[in-house]
This record gives structure tokens, C-alpha cells and sequence, in this order.
């Protein structure tokens, strides 16, 4: 039987597809709540550091160490540049803290800050804290008038923080020698187990009669004893406790 021809090849017909590409979608994208901001891990950054040391000497030859950081972070084209100040220099900054409220010198910046702020030296109490002192002035020179505004200092101007009615007793702080409060934490701390410096925070105030106790320092333990000393108006240890 003769050989026979291959059938022919049947050809498929194009049909093109009609279906419109779908459109870009006009919705900005997603992203998660919190990590808008790209992350940089901190100390990790391509940093350039520029530290500068200033330091300070009191009356007990001292320094005290204000240390400036100001760090330049370099992300691709962008500069972002941070400043951190952790101590401020002599008056310090309102609001942040640039004194050591136990410190002599600053006790005595304080007086000098009343009688130019205030025209006057008299108080009722005055708290010693870390980097801030608290002082309670009578509201007016009458002895029979009750009201009285409290203020924080922190090296820079008086800021005023609470008003209220006291019958402490009113005397000078000009009359007090800022000197006889250094020291006065160091008993305190001996006592207290675990407490450091910034834990100790000291009082002063007129005696009722009777006492001799104006100043009063105290600290708590690790768990949470209170320990006291307290000075008379010379700073000479009159009693304390537990």
C-alpha cells in the first residue's frame, strides 16, 4: 500500500483578549500603627560624637560635672541632629534641673534668688530634694495672714507650684548659714541600707518651742524603714532615728 500524505497541520486562530488591565490602586499604603517612624536601634547609628566636659568648683573644692552631648545622626541624605543636656551650667535651666539641692553654694544662690524675686528672705519651711529645692512663703508681711504660695527652684527662676493657708512659724533664711547643710545626708545613708544619695532628701523649718531640731534629713532602707537625723540651726546632730 503507497505511502500516504501527512494530514494537514490545523492552525489555532488568534483571538486576542479584550479583558482592560486592572487599574493601580489610588489608596496610599498601609502601614502598621507604631512603626511609621523607620527604626534606629539607639547606640547603633553612624554617629558622630562631640562631648565637652565643663566643670564647676564649690567652696569645698568639689567639681561638679556637666556633661553636654550633642550627637549627629546620619541617615542616607538626611542630617537629623540631637542635643541632651544632662546637668546645666552654674543657675542651670528652668524646668530641667541643673543644681544639687544639698549643695552650699546653691543654698546660698537661693537666698540671693528670693530677695531679688520676692524683696524678702522669710519663709516658713524649705525642702532639699535632688536637683530642685522647694521653698514656702508667707503670702504678705501681716503675721495674722494664713495664706501661703510654695515655689520650686531648680537654678534658674522661682516657679511658682502650690497656694494654701500654713500657721508654721515664719523666719529669715538669710539667717541660716547655707554651709552647715553639707554633710547632713551622710548619717543617713550609713543607717540606710541600699539608699543612695539622691534617696536623701532634708527639711527645714522653726522649731516649735521646746525643740531644737531645724533641720531634718531622711532616706528610707530597702525596705522602706524610714531613717532620720536631725541638726539644730548650726547643723549639730540633736537626734534622729530608728
Amino acid at each position: 500500500m503507497p505511502d500516504q500524505p501527512d494530514p494537514p497541520e490545523k492552525w489555532r486562530v488568534y483571538e486576542e483578549d479584550k479583558t482592560p488591565d486592572p487599574e493601580p490602586s489610588s489608596e496610599p499604603p498601609q502601614v502598621p500603627y507604631g512603626d511609621a517612624t523607620p527604626h534606629v536601634p539607639y547606640g547603633n547609628a553612624q554617629q558622630d560624637h562631640d562631648t565637652v566636659f565643663v566643670t564647676k568648683r564649690t567652696s569645698s573644692a568639689t567639681p561638679k560635672l556637666v556633661l553636654l552631648v550633642v550627637a549627629v545622626a546620619v541617615l542616607g541624605a538626611v542630617a537629623a541632629g540631637a542635643i541632651a543636656i544632662f546637668a546645666a551650667v552654674g543657675g542651670g535651666v528652668a524646668g530641667i534641673g541643673g543644681i544639687d539641692a544639698k549643695d552650699p553654694d546653691d543654698f546660698a544662690d537661693l537666698i540671693d534668688k528670693l530677695e531679688e524675686e520676692k524683696g524678702t528672705t522669710e519663709v516658713q519651711q524649705v525642702g532639699f530634694y535632688t536637683d530642685y529645692i522647694i521653698v514656702y512663703v508667707p503670702f504678705s508681711d501681716d503675721p495674722t495672714d494664713d495664706r501661703q504660695i510654695s515655689y520650686t527652684w531648680r537654678g534658674g527662676d522661682l516657679e511658682e507650684w502650690t497656694r494654701g493657708t500654713s500657721t508654721d512659724a515664719r523666719f529669715d533664711l538669710g539667717e541660716i548659714d547655707p554651709d552647715v547643710i553639707d554633710g547632713m545626708c551622710e548619717p543617713v545613708l550609713a543607717k540606710a541600707d541600699g539608699a543612695v544619695p539622691d534617696d536623701c532628701y532634708v527639711f527645714l523649718r522653726k522649731p516649735s518651742e521646746g525643740s531644737q531640731t531645724w533641720f531634718r534629713a531622711s532616706a528610707s532602707d530597702d525596705f522602706g524603714r524610714s531613717v532620720w537625723v536631725e541638726y539644730d540651726k548650726s547643723g549639730v546632730e540633736v537626734g534622729g532615728g530608728p
